[in-house]
């Protein structure tokens, strides 16, 4: 399977959340997969070809599934993203004076009486 340059991308970029996540550093997880810093790097950033068993092991590693995270392995797979609507309630302990949205977050002012 030939992997492209979007893939990398989204690799480096699990790599990157993972890591925080996992509070992993890259010498660890060079020493998991058995390549040096210099060439995981490599794969990485670019200059070394991906190959399905690197993918495969560094996608363990990390706790993510190789088709959930690739755009090539997605379409290959059939897996399309979709979106889902959602709807979520809440209650306040209180009287609300003031609702809005902040990117991706809903912010509710609201008033508690305590006695």
């Amino acid at each position: 399977m030939e992997f492209c340059q979007e893939d990398r991308k989204a690799l480096y970029d699990v790599w990157m959340s993972q890591k925080a996540k996992m509070h992993l550093t890259q010498m660890e997880i060079t020493k998991r997969l058995g390549v040096s810093q210099v060439e995981f790097s490599n794969l990485l950033r670019g200059t070394e070809p991906l190959s399905m068993s690197f993918v495969t092991k560094f996608c363990k590693h990390l706790h993510v599934e190789p088709a959930n995270v690739l755009p090539t392995l997605k379409y290959s797979c059939g897996k399309v993203e979709s979106s889902v609507y959602l709807r979520n309630r809440i209650c306040v302990d209180g009287e609300i004076q003031k609702v809005y949205v902040e990117g991706n977050q809903v912010v509710i002012e609201y008033v508690h009486v305590t006695q």
